[in-house]
């Protein structure tokens, strides 16, 4: 069997602040292979054994081309030469600032493998551009369950993971970061997450990044544009900040969402927000409303009916001074099991006529499903609550 090189780097748990790292100029071969089409799997990992723990590594500005599963799995910060920790982010500074890793795999027979992952505690990602190839196999890759992640960008699998002030971009499928269950301590903050997959009938859509079941997780600050599944998408978060995101689309179907923002469980997640707080979040679909839910809390328009063990369920948290514009349904609360609380968001120019997999209606703006009626503490939105189910309803899978 074919497999890719793995890069492990030794084994260490602690995190490190990015301020607190100590920088290494023992990296000059990278100057040499930066904006070639070399692979730079290799010449990344002669820096990073290099490194002391908690050390940094400032790539050059210019393109590293990954051709190989990236394991990192030593503590350290990866960043960009010339950049500062209080420099703007990526999306704000010119293109030429931030380093970019190009992640260019021709598939591998393992299933279920990633580009990236991050095998560490305490790794930190800053001022990164980090981008998906154009290779067409991933495509036919997408349509496979256990090659699928293939098409995406990155797995986190410790915790006191930070990634800040970067831009993920151009990944074919699946989604563009993943933490699985059991991980604490995440911040992803002030980052740019789009475009990444194809939402046109396909398989090719992409979330833009995905929490299983975190503990004490941060996401503050991000744009999202043009995920073309789920642009942000929880199975569970305990006492996690959801905050200040901004959620948009450009205008094409091609990166439309089926939702925006998603709180609700997975076959093996909790579904458990105790703790939570979902605050002063920004979603606009755009005048051509390419989201079908704004915010979803649950997944019954998803799996409800088809699997007694995925019920979609959540319950707990504090859902707050979120706007949302421009959806075929602004707020959808269907399936929870325990008390959410709401307070003070508001929901502008959604609802209306669409088609869904259960058929053409006239939506509302804000849906509070019978089932879930109990379940809610103080007003959900501004407008007028209907009470419908939205089961096996999912919306926005073709043009309109």
């Amino acid at each position: 069997m074919a497999a890719f090189l793995i890069i492990y780097l030794a084994l260490f748990a602690g995190a490190v602040s990015p301020a607190a790292a100590p920088r290494t100029d023992a990296c000059a071969s990278l100057h040499d292979i930066a904006g070639s089409s070399d692979d730079a799997s290799t010449a990344i990992l002669d820096c990073i054994q290099r490194l002391p723990t908690g050390g940094r590594l400032d790539l050059p500005p210019g393109v590293f081309t990954i051709r190989r599963q990236l394991r990192v799995a030593k503590s350290v910060t990866i960043s960009t030469a010339g950049v500062s920790d209080a420099d703007a982010s990526c999306a704000q500074l010119p293109a030429h600032r931030c380093a970019t890793i190009l992640v260019d795999l021709s598939g591998d027979p393992n299933p279920y493998i990633m580009p990236i992952e991050v095998a560490a505690d305490g790794i930190t990602l800053a001022h990164l551009i980090i981008e998906g190839g154009q290779n067409p196999r991933l495509r036919t890759d997408c349509g496979e369950p256990n090659r699928r992640p293939l098409g995406g960008g990155m797995r986190i699998l410790a915790s006191h993971f930070t990634l800040r002030k970067s831009i993920l971009r151009n990944f074919t499928c699946y989604t563009t970061v993943e933490a699985l269950s059991g991980r604490k301590f995440l911040t992803f903050e002030d980052n740019y997450i789009g475009p990444n997959g194809d939402h046109r009938p396909g398989g090719v859509w992409s979330d833009g990044i995905t929490i299983h079941d975190a503990g004490d997780a941060i996401v503050r600050g991000n744009t999202f544009v043009d995920n073309t599944d789920v642009q942000l998408i929880f199975g569970g978060c305990q006492r996690c900040t959801i905050e200040g995101n901004n959620f948009r689309h450009r205008g094409s179907f091609a990166g439309a969402s089926f939702a925006e923002l998603m709180l609700q469980a997975f076959p093996s997640t909790s579904g458990d927000y105790t703790g939570t707080i979902v605050t002063m979040n920004r979603i606009d679909c755009g005048p051509r409303r390419r989201c079908g839910y704004g915010m979803m809390i649950g997944s019954n328009p998803w799996k409800a009916g088809e699997d007694p063990h995925y019920p979609g369920a959540m319950f707990g948290g504090t859902i707050t001074r979120n706007l949302i514009r421009n959806a075929m349904i602004g707020m959808n609360i269907d399936s929870p099991t325990g008390p959410v609380e709401f307070d003070n968001n508001r929901v502008e120019v959604s609802g209306g006529l669409a088609s869904s997999d259960c058929g053409l209606h006239d939506w509302p703006a804000l849906n509070v499903a019978p089932s879930a009626v109990r379940f809610v503490r103080g007003s959900p939105a501004n407008a007028p609550a209907n009470s419908i189910s939205t089961t096996r309803c999912i919306l926005n899978r073709l043009d309109h």
